[in-house]
Order: structure tokens, then sequence, then C-alpha cells
């Protein structure tokens, strides 16, 4: 080709580049933001969104200005930043803070890909929940009499009102813990009476007010998180950030100062998500001590690299973090490689695909089998009650090699979409993490309950199935509202066969109790115990170089 050839070719080629090689900054200011804390830039913000979405396939930047109180009452299907199927976007809240009205949400992902949000902070115009002092406790009423800390508050407290799809209705009692970090207790809240003296009356609703909970208040002293009517619970559109079916999305340095209920709810990801100074926490300087009605993190049915970078999540009101996938059931047997079955509970449907690995455990947590799924074919259900598998479709799943043993009533699960590749590193948590798949963990510290579940005989665990394997290393574990870390995947049958195949803890400080009621195979190195250490059924077992309280000790097995 000839010198003149090559530059009409070169010159081509730069004009018919795919748009995705063209970087698109597009600055919110320039659109009318205003950014003074009043007035609405919900609009404006829906109007920007819409622009970004022009440049689709180009990589865009939505630029805020820097630190300051951008406040929404508006927003399109109630998200302020509804990116469905949105492609090849970043947010960036360059340091300020999203205000929200209570009825809107911060973030809809659900089918997008390659979205990145960052510096920011969020929080709501209402706080999620009103603070205040017991003054009084009456067990046998089941009553709590408080003070707001705030006095002009008091007048706002009130009882559920189911507004807007609000659930369970219950603040946080901050119950004395001697030396150890208080220990944040549900509290139902039904009835609410006003007292003289700004008393407000709290009578507990559903459940029972424990003898063991009132002798944990000290009137005058211990804090009640009252939740605030028509804000706090309320399930609305959904989690603050609704990160559903989506590819390759990165949040950082980001504050979660509020959320009326899941902060972050993580389902049906591909790729990657990557959470790194990801906080749900209390607004500093604030007097809250609260900042979510419900998880901070709910970590559902993924088959993406998850990871947790240097997040802290105090002041949840659920847990910390919930790690799972909602397993099916068996209901009918076709022949050794076809079979029936459903999802135990319809929440969140989990859907398997061909190719992927269907996993069988019974009840005692034992591994029945696994094979390849050769043919998964849904027939829906007609709409009925929303009861444990009611809405969700039978599936019809053919194998590409017979199981032994297969029969109804068996927890099946895909082995790829739970969650199989999650690392928290550098993280904090202070309420109760559910370790319901399996996890790599270094370097955290756990002021809370840290539990993986097996299934029961007594009662089905729609979130199982529990965790094939937990390394947990250079962690520290204290005694929060809970006990340290428990493995219960325990149950009838051979270790060889059980759930939890391997436990590895090396590097561990343990203020707190650990038990591992059964596993394969169990490592315990260099790890400083302080409290009950307990290891149950197990088939392999290597240790060295542990010491509890300063001693060399062998592990007590049952």
């Amino acid at each position: 080709m000839c010198s003149r050839s090559i530059i009409i070719a070169k010159f081509l080629t730069l004009v018919f580049l795919p748009r995705l090689l063209f970087a698109v900054e597009i600055r919110a200011v320039d659109f009318g933001l205003v950014g003074d804390g009043k007035t609405d830039d919900g609009p404006t913000i829906i109007r920007v969104v819409a622009e970004a979405k022009k440049h689709s396939p180009s990589q865009v930047t939505i630029l805020f200005p820097s630190r300051k109180t951008i406040f929404a009452a508006s927003a399109e299907n109630r998200y302020l930043f509804f990116l469905r199927n949105a492609k090849n976007l970043t947010i960036d809240g360059n340091g300020s803070t999203f205000l929200l009205d209570p009825s809107i949400r911060m973030a809809d992902l659900q089918g997008s890909s390659s979205i990145t949000m960052k510096n920011m902070a969020v929080d709501y115009s209402k706080s999620m929940f009103i603070e205040s002092i017991v003054q009084e406790v009456n067990q046998e009423k089941s009553y709590l009499d408080v003070k707001a800390t705030n006095a002009n508050e008091s007048n706002s407290m009130s009882g559920p009102t189911k507004e807007d799809g609000e659930q369970w209705f219950g603040g946080f009692v901050w119950c004395e813990n001697g030396s150890r970090t208080k220990a944040a207790r549900h509290f139902s809240v039904g009835k609410v009476e006003k007292r003289e003296g700004g008393v407000v009356r709290i009578f507990h609703g559903e459940g029972s007010f424990t003898p063991d909970l009132a002798k944990s208040i000290i009137p005058g002293t211990t804090g009640f998180s009252v939740p605030r009517a028509g804000v706090a619970h309320r399930h609305g559109p959904g989690a603050l950030f609704e990160i559903h079916d989506a590819t390759d999305a990165t949040m950082e340095h980001i504050h979660v100062w509020s959320a009326p209920w899941f902060a972050f709810s993580i389902y049906r990801c591909e790729g990657f998500c990557r959470f790194h100074d990801v906080d749900v926490v209390p607004k500093p300087n604030s007097g809250r001590r609260m900042s979510a009605c419900r998880d901070a993190f709910h970590v559902t049915a993924n088959r993406a690299k998850l990871s947790f970078e240097h997040c802290d999540s105090r002041g949840t009101g659920d847990d910390d973090y919930n790690f799972c996938i909602l397993s099916s059931v068996i209901r009918k047997i076709i022949s050794p490689t076809e079979i029936v079955i459903r999802q135990k509970f319809p929440i969140q449907y989990n859907p398997m695909r061909e190719g992927e690995t269907l996993m069988v455990m019974d009840a005692n947590n034992s591994m029945i089998g696994s094979a390849k799924i050769a043919r998964y074919t849904e027939v829906p259900l007609k709409q009925g009650a929303n009861t444990a598998g009611g809405s969700c479709p039978e599936v019809t799943i053919s194998l590409d090699a017979p199981i032994t043993d297969l029969r109804t009533g068996l927890t099946v699960w895909s082995k790829e979409a739970c969650n199989p590749d999650t690392t928290m590193s550098h993280c904090t948590a202070t309420f109760s993490i559910r370790m319901q798949t399996s996890l790599t963990i270094k370097h955290c510290r756990f002021d809370c309950y840290n539990v993986s579940y097996g299934m029961s005989e007594k009662s089905d665990n729609v979130e199982g199935p529990g965790p094939e394997f937990m390394r947990i290393s250079h962690s520290e574990f204290y005694r929060g509202r809970g006990a340290g870390y428990h493995a219960q995947c325990d149950g009838r049958g051979s270790p060889a066969a059980t759930r939890l195949q391997s436990i590895e803890i090396s590097h561990c400080l343990f203020h707190a109790p650990l038990k591992i009621a059964k596993a394969n195979q169990v490592v315990l190195i260099d790890n400083a115990f302080e409290d009950s250490v307990l290891l149950g059924d197990h088939s392999k077992l290597q240790m060295s170089g542990n010491r509890k309280n300063g001693v060399n000790f062998t592990i007590p097995t049952q």
C-alpha cells in the first residue's frame, strides 16, 4: 500500500472509531444544579442522567460540584439515579452529600454494566430513628418509658403506620455489656403513648419482651433508638442501592448515613462487584446511633467476584452482611437424571443455568451428590399467595449424569451462583454477619455475632446452604451483640460428606468464643484465644502455634 493510501486509511479509522473509545464528562452544574441543600435538584439530575445515556456506549462521567449538599425530593421511578441497563457510566459525587426525601432511594443499577459510583455521602432529610434514653422498664406490662435526647422529638414518636411497605417496625435498645461494646437488641414497637414531662411510653409489639432484655437495661443510662414512623423500615421501591443483575459494578468512597431499609442489595450479579471504603455508619457529630434499618450489605445468589475492602458498617439495624442464596427443594423425581424443583421462598428468585453444577444436600448438611445441568425448563405457576415457594416457578431439570439416592425434599442450588468468590478485607462489623456462603476474610474486626448456618431437620433455613469453605486470617473477634464465630453446619452423617468441607483460621485473635459444630477438615494455626473454643465432629485436624490466655493448649472436642 502506498503512503498516500496509508494516510487515508488512518484518517478513516480515526473518523469512524467506535464511540466507546471517547470519554465524555458531563458537569451537573451546567444543567442548572443548585446544591444549596434546599432546592429540589431531583429534576436536574433526571435530565443529567438522560443526557449521559445518550452517549452510550461511550465512557461517560457525571461530575457533581465539590462538597455541596444536594437535596432531592423528585426521582425517576423513585430512584434518584435510575440506571437500569445503563453502560460505561461513572457517577462522581466529588465529596458532596445527597440529601434525600424519605420517599425516594439513591440508585437502581438493575441490568447495568460497567457502572462506578464514588466520592459521596447519602443522607435523608428525616432521620430513620429518634434517639432516646430509657427512663423506666416494665417487663411484666411490656413497655419502656423513654425521653428523646432532643426534647423536640418526643412528639414525633408513634407506632407503626404500614406506610409504603413498612415492614417489621422496631427499634434498638443499646444494652449495657460490662466492659464490652454495648449490644444493640431488637425491640418491636407497638402502641405508643405520650406521658407527662416529655416521657413517651413504648409498648412492645411482636414477640416477647424477655426478662433477659429487661435486666440488661439501666434506667437513665441505656439508649433506645426509636424508629421514626413513616420513615423507618419502609420497603419503598427497594434498597437504597439496588445492584441487581448487574455486571462489573464499583462502589468507592461512599458513606451511607441513613437508609430506610437495606443499604445495599447485591443480587444475581456477574463479572465483579467491588466495594472499597463503603461505610454504613451514623452521620459524624449528629448524635445518631443508627445508620440503616436493615442490612448494610444483603448479598444473594451472585456469580460475580465480590470484594469488600475497608468497609465499616457500624449502626445497622439488622445484619452487617448477609451472604446467602435462596435454595430450592426437589418436588418430584421423574428419573435419576430428571427432577422437578421449586425455590423454597419467593422473595428473590434465584434461577440456575444450563451448564452449571446442581448441588444436592439433605437436612443434615450431608452432600448427596452433584451433576451438570443439561436442560433447565421453567413452568411458571399461576400467581398465588406469597407463601414459601408459592410464587416461584416450578422447574424441570435434566442432568448430564445420574445422582444416586435422589429423593423429594432434598435441598438443591447452583454451585456457580452462590457467591463462590467473595472476599472481605480490612472491614469492621458490629451487629451480625450471616456467613451462609463461602468466604475469605482477612484483616477484619468483628464486634458482633458471626454465624455460618446449615440446614436443619427442625426448620427449613431458606437462606442456605451454608459455606463449603471458610478462610479467616489476621482478624479479631470481640464480644458485641453476640458471641464470636459459630459454624452451625452440624447434623447426622459423616464429616467427609458434610457441607462445610474446610475451615481454616490462622493468625486471629478471639476475645469471644469460637465454636465449630462440624466440618470435614479444620486448620487452626497461630491463633490467640481468650474465651472458649469448641470443636465438634471432624475428619482432619491440623493445628499449631495456638495459645489460650498466653499458654499452649489442646482444642477440646465433643
